[in-house]
């Protein structure tokens, strides 16, 4: 990253150097002396011995910093501020430069951190957004030295801190963006402190809310005991843990932290599976091993050494393995192979178990349960203390019962269930209070009371509350004390706006554990007398509810744990009483926290859309409304689809369950032309639109699709983090879009941005349906496998469309691509020729491909 440094600069930075640092830089220095510079290395050893480095060091960056005036101006302000510049360094011929600052204890105090901290500059008037990039790499290259909660970022554009904020939005660290020009209003050349303008733009990022599952150490708060005694367990070999609890308790963030402490104890092998990814994606037993494989391959270069891996590590894709049905074999084998072959114990973590279950509603496992376990389970038996099982899920019934889809159950009473409870009292307010420090915000007593209160501990629960508080703050309060009414006024405004995560919490239940949501309801609703009778009567469910942390004594208990969840079922059944079930929504109508305002269409009759508004702050939505759906097969399909993050791709905002039972999702509301409206004679778009659309949903294909590229490059690690192992399933698997059409394609200010991933009629059918519109599929696709090739057809036959302003009918490939040949300039045919070629070897064989042939046609 950084460019080489002068000799006497290397020498001057061994002062503040670690041993391991010193090391590396003699060693390079060394190098040197085939260069013919002995004397210069004599000089640095001799420097070392003196024990001068630390004068040297202070010359260096005093002479670094007066080089110009901007340098110095910066140093002052920082000095001034209390930081201390421990280290600098330059690239691009003194454009680009970075300065390390160290903090005192006053500093360490109020930013949380004794790391040093960053400070990114870049000499240019335009922001770019490699900046971010570029300082992101630097403290990963540094890492355990630098912070990496926040760093600071300084150009010459007069609106660098919106660039950067806007930028690093999704970043893990926290980039404070400054214009130059600002630091001549801190002191000490102007009244403003430099450390308050860092709070103001610290506080603004909220960190309470937490939307996927946590990989940084630092945001993980309680269950260390747990955590501690099952990776004890799992890291001994032939100990197998089944942890279950709510929806969102946090159960993908505790796999995770496990995985992370068996890898810091160096003696597992450890393969992780998200099974909902791989549910939404291809529902099988054989795609379900190959990706536990490829996980296990992926976790320790030990493993890619081995030749005679047969199946794990040798495709790019599971739709590329020739014969599928060998591959139980296959992973049969690799196991063994593994095991025999190296001496550390293998840790296999599957999250979601229960959608393998055939019980599940809307499962398309089938019997895959069963024959999954049954390996698993024998190869277990093979190998005593060498392989262990961990998994997740919601409720334990599947490994609970003897048979299963009328077969003997392999896992009946085969592992150790264990609940994750909610947070306690202590934990909940290290959360709050820890957090709430880095934004400046303070906790009364009486308001950390009550929030703990009304949630139950429920993690989830914890930071939403706590992120409607931090919303709520007064604009510009640098601090801010949160009471016991800022915690009730946030409650109310939560069962209006977050109702939504609410019914997620307990829609799994609800749709297929009824016996348990009867309960539930029950003891919600007041009926304490039916509720202690039921207890007797059904024993399992009602210690389920006991693990889930929603009673704690079910004999004595008059009302649920979370009160808020009882809130939220109370309302619910009040307001299902008064408002009768309709299939079409009028103008007004409500939707958990959304109104509609009228209807934009009914894509299949299996849903309807509507524009809506949320209840709060107005802002507009479209909103789709299932007929007959299921919120727990949507669940599984649309959450992995919230973390795609690319403008050119539609934004999925929120799912639930209304009053009167109606599936929902939210999405942002798109303005503009579909892209069916060019595909007429007369409207049809111009060969330049046409390319830059074509490129826009290209780039979006490259952000979901598979990333072998990616792949390779993490594999390049002895083992992988827990941040990279989230980044390698989603370049393992990506999604496939499967329904790239005209209507799902949205012309906006922004570009063309690609709508409906064929996601809904799994979320309203309970039976598969994979076909996309008839006539997109390639020719030689018929009974097609999905993967990126069926994508990048269906955007070829989409884009002849919209260039010749043409319908299209099944079979009418032909005379498209025989228009294009005529018609369109060679420039655009070529590409658009190439993508939708009968032959798929020779059609594009990834999206970057295509989109770099089309940048080349675009200024």
């Amino acid at each position: 990253m950084f460019g080489a440094p002068p000799l006497a600069d290397l020498a001057a930075g061994l002062g503040n150097r670690s041993p391991g640092d010193k090391s590396l830089l003699q060693r390079g220095c060394g190098q040197r002396l085939l260069d013919g510079q002995e004397s210069a290395y004599i000089w640095l050893v001799s420097l070392e011995s003196t024990g001068g480095t630390m004068a040297v060091d202070q010359q260096r960056i005093a002479r670094f910093l007066s080089r110009s005036e901007l340098r110095t101006k910066i140093a002052n302000v920082l000095r001034a501020a209390g930081f201390n510049i421990v280290w600098v360094n330059e690239e691009a011929e003194g454009k680009r430069w970075s300065l390390f600052l160290k903090l005192p204890q006053r500093l360490r105090d109020l930013f949380g951190t004794a790391r040093e901290v960053l400070v990114w500059v870049v000499e240019s008037s335009e922001f770019q957004a490699r900046t971010v990039t570029q300082a992101e790499q630097i403290i990963s290259e540094e890492r355990p030295r630098l912070c990496e909660d926040f760093a600071i970022i300084v150009t010459l554009d007069s609106n660098t801190m919106r660039h950067v904020s806007e930028t690093a939005e999704t970043l893990d660290t926290i980039f404070l963006g400054f214009d130059a020009e600002d630091f001549s209003s801190y002191s000490p050349y102007g009244p403003s402190s430099f450390i308050e303008a860092m709070q103001r733009r610290l506080y603004v990022r909220d960190l309470y809310d937490l939307p996927s599952a946590v990989t940084r150490a630092e945001d993980f708060f309680g269950r260390r005991g747990m955590v501690s005694e099952i990776a004890t367990s799992l890291r001994r070999g032939g100990r197998h843990v089944g942890l279950f609890g709510l929806r969102k308790i946090g159960k993908t963030s505790m796999l995770y932290k496990l995985r992370s402490t068996l890898q810091t104890t160096g003696d597992s092998y450890i393969g992780h599976v998200d099974i909902e990814r791989i549910d939404a994606i291809e529902p099988s037993a054989e795609n379900l091993l190959w990706s536990l494989g490829e996980s296990i391959y992926d976790s320790h270069r030990h493993i890619r050494n081995i030749t005679t891996l047969q199946l794990f590590g040798r495709y790019r894709l599971f739709s590329s393995i020739p014969d599928k049905s060998a591959v139980f074999e296959l992973f049969d084998h690799d196991i063994r192979e593994i095991v025999q072959k190296t001496n550390r114990s293998i840790v296999m973590m599957l999250d979601e178990v229960e959608l393998l279950s055939p019980s599940t509603p809307g499962s398309e496992w089938g019997s895959s349960f069963v024959r999954i376990w049954r390996l698993l389970r024998g190869l277990d038996q093979q190998f005593p203390n060498r392989l262990s099982y961990f998994v997740t899920g919601t409720n334990p019934s599947a490994f609970e019962v003897s048979t299963i889809g009328g077969r003997e159950n392999p896992v009946y009473n085969y592992f150790k269930v264990q609940y994750l409870h909610p947070l306690a009292k202590d934990e909940v307010d290290t959360l709050l209070i820890t957090l709430g420090h880095k934004m400046g915000l303070s906790w009364e007593t009486a308001a950390l009371e009550r929030l703990a209160s009304a949630t139950g501990g429920h993690p989830a629960l914890v930071r939403s509350l706590g992120s409607i508080i931090h919303s709520a703050r007064p604009e510009g309060d640098v601090k801010f004390s949160v009471t016991q009414a800022d915690v009730v006024s946030a409650i109310d405004r939560f069962l209006v706006e977050k109702s939504s995560l609410l019914s997620q919490i307990v829609a799994i239940l609800e749709e297929q554990y009824e016996d348990e949501y009867y309960l539930l309801e029950l003891l919600a609703h007041g009926r304490i007398g039916e509720f202690r009778e039921c207890v007797t009567a059904f024993p399992k469910d009602t210690a389920h509810l006991v693990g889930y942390g929603i009673c704690v004594n079910p004999e004595s208990c008059t009302s649920l744990q979370i009160e808020i969840l009882q809130t939220f079922l109370q309302k619910q059944k009040e307001r299902r009483a008064a408002e009768p079930t309709s299939k079409h929504l009028p103008p007004g109508s409500r939707v958990d926290s959304y109104e509609i305002i009228s209807s934009i269409g009914s894509p299949g009759g299996f849903a309807k859309v509507y524009e809506a508004r949320t209840s709060t702050g107005g802002e507009r939505v479209a909103l789709k409304v299932f007929d007959n759906g299921l919120l727990s097969a949507l669940q599984r399909e649309v959450e992995p689809l919230q973390e795609i993050d690319h403008p050119n791709v539609v934004r999925v905002i929120d799912h639930g369950k209304s009053d009167d039972g109606a599936v929902y999702m939210a999405m942002e509301l798109l303005s503009g032309k579909p892209l069916r409206h060019f595909c007429t004679r007369s409207t049809r778009a111009s060969e330049n639109e046409c390319m830059k659309w074509l490129r826009d949903m290209l780039s979006a294909m490259r952000e979901f699709h598979p990333d072998d590229v990616l792949v390779q490059q993490l594999r390049r690690h002895n083992e992988i983090s827990a941040r990279d192992l989230i980044r390698l399933e989603e370049a393992r698997h990506g999604f496939i879009h499967r329904d790239i059409k005209p209507e799902n394609v949205i012309i906006s200010e922004r570009g063309a941005v690609l709508i409906d991933f064929n996601i809904s009629v799994r979320a309203s059918e309970q039976i598969l349906t994979r076909s996309a519109t008839p006539g997109y599929h390639p020719p030689d696709g018929l009974g097609v496998t999905w993967d990126v090739d069926v994508d990048l057809y269906q955007l070829g036959v989409t884009m002849l469309q919209a260039a010749l302003g043409s319908e299209y009918f099944e079979g009418a490939a032909d005379d498209l691509r025989m228009a294009a040949k005529e018609e369109l300039s060679i420039d655009l045919s070529k590409i658009l020729l190439k993508m939708t070629n009968p032959a798929r070897e020779d059609r594009y064989a990834s999206a970057a491909q295509a989109w770099t042939e089309v940048s080349r046609q675009l200024p």
